[in-house]
């Protein structure tokens, strides 16, 4: 029973490891090449699925209260001609203008905010 039990713990844990993922940007941001992988896996891996939209959603509602507080606190207005907004296709888009050979020390979210303020025509 003890060697049943070892096995099953043995392969259980073995089972809960991450599998191996892309690095992080050499400072430690979020690199566009762990953001595309994780778009790409989401169609089959939930996990994949939930963090990229988790990151996503991230960025796109701090993207949106920060363009809100700036108007708010300074003489500066931000105004945008559409609303923000952000998508796997449109983060896609966005990183595909960028050279994939830099993509694993690229961070990620500067490149998807940017995006999201030209195509909401933020001035």
């Amino acid at each position: 029973m003890n060697a049943r039990l070892a096995t099953l713990l043995t392969l259980s844990l073995g089972l809960a490891l991450p599998a191996q993922a892309t690095p992080s940007t050499p400072t430690g941001a979020i690199s566009v090449a762990q953001v595309v992988e994780l778009i790409e896996r989401a169609p089959t891996d939930n996990a994949a699925r939930n963090a990229a939209m988790a990151y996503l959603a991230g960025v796109g509602e701090t993207t949106g209260l920060l363009v809100a507080e700036a108007g708010r606190r300074s003489s500066i207005r931000m105004t945008c001609s559409r609303p923000l907004g952000i998508s796997s296709d449109a983060a896609l888009a966005a990183f595909a203008r960028t050279d994939k050979a830099t993509w694993g020390k690229t961070a990620a979210t500067p490149i998807l905010v940017e995006d999201m303020l030209s195509r909401a025509g933020c001035l």
